[in-house]
């Protein structure tokens, strides 16, 4: 009488969460013979099937199967569940927008959140365990834990566990920066800057009543606020940048913002919006970024370069004396320059790291190099030299990384309300169009892999 071991075969999937009973050619010369259900189960558990067993295939196999139904699935396991993810609920809108209706005035951009002393920030929940799994042959398979929240608390800003919440332990400007929940006080100067107060590197939102003069440099974990003019100074700012006059850089003043920049003008200057850049009157002779877009209603772009991924909206770009002016769309053309310097130095760390491990091979493959006391401190200085390169190839890795590499030129636009003046370069992505003569109200987008102008 044939074993049960001769009529079939079990094959267990690679994670062995499925059991597939297959047949032999000894089974098809001994169908009719008899088989109960207590010796398929000793079959099953020789084949270390213990878990996940069906029993109506079993009972199927048992009373006669065709061979078509063959292969069956007799076992299958219990895949684990995944814990749930830790939550957070925030209670206050750390990033308030301006709604641009019909009434929309053009001063009215930048809203900062603002909290009181102990306002309820945020709640979080825990994450779960989840359930574990087993598999076929009765083996448990862990299951994956739930991430935790990774927001903490940061500055002026405290945990409580009784409710799980973030608190606000002073007055200011709530952000959200690097998973890091903080409150900024403000620091405030009510007239021009001057070497009274000196360069100032502050965490919080600064004010500036008067002007910025050349030289200086304000750099802001929160906002900054100029109700004067910038000369060739240099702002930096966490959060959004407003200077109600404008920008007279002289070819090196520099304004950069993580989130918005409102400004009355920008005169040979660099200016970089991480979302939007609103322009009250011109752009003159300068470079320009925005993230999202740029708009300058009632202003002319002239000269330079001006670049943003969605939109540009301005009155008039050029004038009647055809300044060469670039416009960029659907990319951040400082920022594809910086990539580009970037990977050729890659290259360069690249080929050395190479070159330093073909000599780090001879030298360890030299004979008695313990004994040689020249070779064996060139061994040594070949090895802090791989090192540093190797850091300084994992730091811009990590540059690179950090850039956006998602073009969106095919979504985005450019609105001219006035005047379109000949010797203007538009660029949406790698497409390139250059405009020879005048045109007017007209906007462009990039259709079928060309920039296309209509009317407005």
């Amino acid at each position: 009488m044939a074993q049960l071991s001769q009529l079939f075969k079990i094959i267990i999937s690679k994670d062995a969460m499925i059991a597939e009973l297959h047949f032999t050619e000894e089974y098809l010369l001994n169908r009719d013979i008899e088989i109960t259900i207590n010796s398929f189960l000793d079959f099953l558990a020789k084949n270390n099937i213990n878990f996940g067993i069906i029993q109506d295939h079993i009972e199927k196999v048992i009373s006669g199967v065709s061979l078509e139904d063959f292969p069956i699935i007799i076992a299958q396991g219990e895949a684990p569940i995944s814990g749930r993810d830790g939550n957070i609920t925030y209670h206050i809108n750390f990033n308030p927008t301006v709604e641009k209706n019909d009434d929309w005035n053009f001063r009215e951009v930048m809203r900062i959140p603002s909290v009181k002393k102990d306002e309820k920030l945020a709640t979080i929940s825990l994450p779960t365990e989840g359930t574990p799994g087993t598999n076929v042959s009765g083996v448990n398979i862990p299951a994956k834990p739930g991430r935790p929240v990774k927001i903490k608390a940061g500055q002026n800003v405290r945990f409580s566990e009784q409710d799980m919440s973030y608190y606000s332990n002073s007055s200011g400007q709530a952000n959200v920066q690097a998973n890091y929940m903080h409150v900024h006080p403000v620091y405030e100067v009510t007239s021009t800057l001057s070497m009274k107060e000196g360069n100032i590197d502050f965490i919080g939102t600064i004010v500036i009543k008067g002007d910025v003069p050349t030289g200086f440099s304000i750099s802001a974990g929160g906002d900054v606020k100029i109700f004067g003019m910038v000369e060739a100074a240099t702002i930096v700012a966490s959060g959004s940048i407003y200077v109600a006059e404008g920008l007279s850089g002289m070819q090196k003043g520099s304004i950069i913002a993580e989130e918005n920049i409102q400004i009355g003008y920008v005169n040979q200057g660099t200016v970089r919006a991480g979302k939007n850049l609103y322009v009250e009157n011109s752009i003159l002779h300068s470079e320009c970024v925005a993230g999202r877009e740029i708009i300058s209603q009632r202003g002319s772009i002239i000269g330079g370069r001006v670049s943003a991924r969605e939109t540009i909206h301005v009155n008039h770009v050029g004038n009647y004396m055809n300044t060469k002016t670039e416009i960029l769309l659907g990319q951040n053309h400082i920022e594809t320059q910086e990539m580009e310097k970037l990977l050729v130095e890659k290259k360069k760390i690249e080929d050395t790291l190479q070159k330093l491990t073909i000599i780090g091979e001879k030298l360890t493959q030299t004979p008695n190099i313990r004994s040689n006391p020249k070779l064996l401190s060139t061994l040594q200085k070949q090895k802090l030299s791989y090192n540093k390169n190797i850091e300084l190839l994992n730091s811009i890795k990590e540059q690179l990384d950090s850039f956006s590499t998602d073009g969106n030129e095919r979504k985005a636009t450019l609105t001219i309300t006035g005047n379109l003046f000949g010797n203007t370069i538009i660029s949406f992505g790698k497409y390139k169009r250059v405009i020879t003569e005048s045109y007017k109200q007209v906007e462009l987008e990039l259709l079928r892999n060309e920039i296309y102008m209509r009317s407005i």
